[in-house]
């Protein structure tokens, strides 16, 4: 798998551009560089993160295991909402507390692992969402059976995209919230709120088409290894996840540079 670059996608905000919407008269290049600058040494502290790399695993067994409609045990509290009357929501409750409790059997959990957690949790509501087309009046083992339609080498690097997406926009905004509720207000440059809410979509945006990178690697991996020795939790710590943030990594390096 060769690391391709990508060309400028149809309506993408520059980075330094989406910064811009704050309409900091001081350097919003300089506010641009440090913010994208921190996203890249936060990354680089991800692929050594345990919390990270297990987050990750856990969401990728969740998804390939629903395949067979069979979890493994390491996620058999997420099973848990298969019991009659469950639902969606019990679903993705029990998913979550089944990695709330792998954390907590790791001891200190880092602020890269709680994004990481939210990014799976999230992702996962919005896959199983977009193949039952609701939240509610959806049963566990319906859940199960649509996240399972995911199992597949091309839906897959659409799922990491959206998982990296996420986790990278939770990263940046919280660097970026320390300075955001100072320009909110009359005579500033966001003067009610839904005006903040236009900048965080750009900011959105611009994650999303910057994860864009990893859609090949998160695609074409889980099924190899799968293939050749099983998705381990070594292999995702030492494999795919050093070379999914590494991609990312270096389109921000691009992007951020990009005049």
């Amino acid at each position: 798998m060769g690391h391709i670059r990508l060309g400028i996608l149809p309506q993408t905000r520059k980075w330094r551009e989406v910064i811009d919407l704050l309409g900091i008269p001081s350097s919003p290049a300089q506010i641009a560089d440090a913010t994208s600058a921190a996203a890249e040494k936060g990354i680089e502290f991800a692929k050594y993160d345990t919390g990270v790399s297990n987050v990750v695993y856990l969401f990728i067994r969740a998804i390939w295991d629903a395949k067979q409609a069979n979890f493994t045990d390491d996620v058999t509290i997420a099973d848990r909402a298969g019991a009659e009357g469950s639902t969606l929501t019990d679903f993705v409750a029990n998913f979550n507390n089944a990695l709330e409790e792998k954390l907590a059997k790791l001891g200190k959990i880092s602020d890269l692992a709680e994004m990481a957690r939210y990014s799976g949790v999230e992702t996962l509501t919005e896959l199983c969402k977009q193949e039952t087309k609701s939240l509610f009046g959806v049963s566990s083992n319906d859940a199960k059976q649509s996240l399972g339609k995911w199992a597949t080498p091309q839906k897959f690097g659409y799922v990491g995209q959206t998982f990296f997406a996420k986790f990278l926009y939770r990263f940046l905004d919280y660097h970026l919230s320390r300075e955001i509720p100072s320009h909110i207000g009359p005579d500033k440059s966001f003067s009610n709120i839904s005006k903040c809410a236009e900048f965080k979509k750009a900011l959105e945006l611009h994650c999303y088409q910057t994860a864009r990178i990893a859609k090949e690697c998160s695609g074409c991996w889980p099924n190899a290894a799968q293939f050749r020795e099983g998705i381990t939790i070594e292999n995702v710590k030492t494999q795919f996840l050093p070379c999914a943030l590494a991609r990312i990594s270096d389109e921000l390096r691009l992007r951020r540079n990009a005049k």
